[in-house]
């Protein structure tokens, strides 16, 4: 499954140029002009990492990145803001407010797509291959087949456990709020209980056995794939 990179540049020229060096580097893109249409399509569509602009007209890149740390279901998503050279101050309140990474304009291609990558590692790993099983210890998992196998034996995995557990190989590591799961696994127009997903969290440790422990629960915040 490719990782989403949403895109939030006023300049069509530049955004054309930014989609086509992430396209080239095998993401999924979406867009926006305006921080207000980024911060609607970044809440429907919760994205792997978020580039911004941080000269916005309307809301600026500041205001923008501040508001999606303020935000429950996006504060965790990675966040590169794009500079214009010597524009020193803005770049320390962009990581100040919680941006991961800048990027001064005009950027070399190469180097870009190497920071988005980098900062996807970090945070929950690079685009894969879609035909490609993951693999992670001794588990692994055919995401076409939807098969499932610990230790080399079969594994008989319910639809919802199934894409679970996908959900946390994709971000191995990575703290996953409740609500982002829910919205991972049924979207924006379904209403999931604690306790509905609680359950399908203990189905899948109960299935996994020993290895079901790699998923931490973090109390009051989420869960943890632990990748140690």
């Amino acid at each position: 499954m490719k990782k989403t990179v949403y895109i939030v540049e006023d300049d069509p020229e530049m955004r054309d140029v930014t989609r086509l060096v992430l396209e080239r580097a095998g993401y999924r893109v979406s867009e926006a002009g305006t921080a207000e249409e980024g911060l609607a399509g970044i809440q429907k569509i919760l994205p792997d990492l978020v580039v911004s602009d941080i000269q916005l007209p309307g809301i600026s890149g500041i205001r923008f990145c501040e508001i999606l740390r303020q935000e429950e279901r996006t504060r965790g998503i990675p966040l590169i803001l794009l500079t214009v050279m010597g524009k020193n101050a803005d770049k320390v309140r962009g990581l100040k407010i919680g941006a991961d990474d800048y990027i001064t304009k005009p950027y070399d291609p190469g180097e870009f797509a190497a920071r988005v990558e980098a900062l996807l590692r970090r945070t929950g790993g690079v685009p894969q291959d879609p035909a490609r099983p993951i693999e992670f210890g001794k588990l692994r998992v055919d995401v076409d087949r939807r098969e499932v196998t610990l230790a080399g034996k079969p594994m008989d995995v319910r639809r919802k456990e199934f894409d679970l557990l996908v959900f946390f190989l994709r971000h191995p590591g990575k703290l996953l709020t409740r609500s982002r799961i829910g919205q991972a696994l049924w979207g924006d127009e379904v209403v999931v209980s604690d306790n509905a997903l609680t359950s399908h969290i203990k189905n899948l440790r109960a299935l996994l056995g020993p290895f079901g422990d790699r998923i931490e629960t973090l109390v009051g915040e989420g869960y943890r794939l632990n990748d140690e």
